[in-house]
C-alpha cells in the first residue's frame, strides 16, 4: 500500500514537473509546487504509517497467541517498538536523508554561485529521497550518481564541450519511479539485508 502510494505521488509530482517545465512558468511558483509535495507527501505517508500500526494492533488484538505481545501481558513499549521498527523506521531514515540533501545542496549551491540545481530540484530530489525509503535511499542516490556520470560523459562526448554542465533535473523522479517498481528484485540481495533495520 505505502509502495503504491510512494510510486502515485513520483509519478505525479513527475507530470507535474514536465507541465511545469513545458508552459515555462516561473520558477518560484515550481519551487512552491515542489515544496508542497514534498510535505505533504510526508503528511500522507505517516498518516498511512499510523493507520498500518492501528491494523497491526488490531490484528494481534484478534489472535489468541499475538495478544500476548500486547498490554496488559506486556509493556505498551513492545509493540510501539515493533511498529517503529516496522513501520517507520526507514521513512524517518529516508526522511533525515531527504532534510540533509536539501540542506547540503542549498549549501553548495549557494556557494557556488546556484552552480548545481534549479531551486525547485532541492525538493524534487528530497521528495524521492524520502518516497523510496530506507535501504532503497541508498541504492537510489548510487543510481543517480552513476547515471549522471554516464549521462554526463556521452553529453561531453557528443558535444565536445568540457565546460557546459549537464543537470540532473530530470533525473531524480524518473530513477525513484524505477526504484520502486524493481524492489522486490532488490530485496533478495545480500546487501539489502544487511541495511535492513
Amino acid at each position: 500500500m505505502i509502495l503504491f502510494l510512494s510510486l502515485s505521488i513520483l509519478i505525479l509530482a513527475l507530470g507535474a514537473q514536465i507541465i511545469l517545465r513545458s508552459f515555462w512558468l516561473e520558477r518560484y511558483n515550481a519551487k512552491k509546487i515542489f515544496k508542497y509535495i514534498f510535505y505533504f507527501s510526508i503528511f500522507l505517508i505517516f498518516t498511512l504509517l499510523f493507520y498500518n500500526s492501528y491494523l497491526q494492533y488490531f490484528a494481534w488484538s484478534q489472535n489468541e497467541l499475538s495478544k500476548l505481545f500486547l498490554p496488559p501481558y506486556q509493556p505498551l513499549n513492545y509493540f510501539l517498538f515493533y511498529v517503529g521498527m516496522r513501520f517507520f523506521g526507514p521513512y524517518l531514515i529516508s526522511l533525515a536523508f531527504a532534510l540533509l540533501f536539501i540542506n547540503a545542496a542549498k549549501y553548495l549551491n549557494k556557494k557556488y554561485e546556484e552552480r548545481f540545481f534549479y531551486e525547485e530540484e532541492f525538493y524534487i530530489a528530497a521528495l524521492s529521497i524520502f518516497l523510496v525509503g530506507y535501504p532503497l535511499a541508498i541504492f537510489y542516490l548510487i543510481a543517480v550518481i552513476l547515471i549522471y556520470l554516464l549521462a554526463h560523459f556521452i553529453f561531453i562526448g557528443a558535444r565536445g564541450n568540457f565546460k557546459e554542465r549537464l543537470s540532473t533535473y530530470y533525473l531524480w523522479l524518473p530513477i525513484a519511479i524505477f526504484a520502486i517498481i524493481i524492489i522486490e528484485r532488490l530485496k533478495i540481495l545480500e546487501w539489502w539485508k544487511l541495511l535492513k533495520i
